[in-house]
């Protein structure tokens, strides 16, 4: 077995892992919304137990990003967060995050976001989007 076929066999291997883990971690039976940028201001009512999805666009190459605004974990846990492509043909453009987040206890939390570059701090913050979640 030459070396190629070795990295291509182990690749695809780590690839299937990945796949099986993400469904092991985000079951997409229990997703019971995706909250967008138009979503801000809105009340979302869920169960203790269920996943949501935020879905915000920005363009990290450019060191902008979104950053949670004193997150309540009494109340919700953040189980994945990754980044898609929105283009597969330009670089430098803007990209997909997704926050997977499940719900841990009844109450209601609020969570903010806003978007800034790490290094200019929030206070520089050029959009904010926030939601309340009540969790039953």
């Amino acid at each position: 077995m030459t070396i190629r076929k070795i990295i291509v066999l182990v690749y695809s291997v780590l690839f299937l892992i990945s796949f099986f883990t993400i469904e092991l971690i985000y079951p997409k039976e229990h997703v019971s919304v995706i909250l967008t940028k138009e979503d801000s201001g809105s009340v979302l009512e869920i169960v203790v137990g269920d996943f949501f999805v935020i879905e915000l666009e920005g363009n990290p190459s450019t060191g902008f990003w979104w950053h949670f605004d004193n997150f309540d974990e009494k109340f919700l846990e953040v189980i994945r967060q990754e980044t898609k492509k929105t283009s597969e043909k330009r670089l430098g453009a803007p990209v997909l995050g997704r926050w997977i987040l499940k719900a841990k206890k009844c109450g209601e939390t609020a969570i903010k976001m806003v978007y800034y570059r790490q290094w200019e701090g929030a206070d520089e913050a050029v959009d904010r989007v926030s939601f309340t979640i009540r969790i039953r």
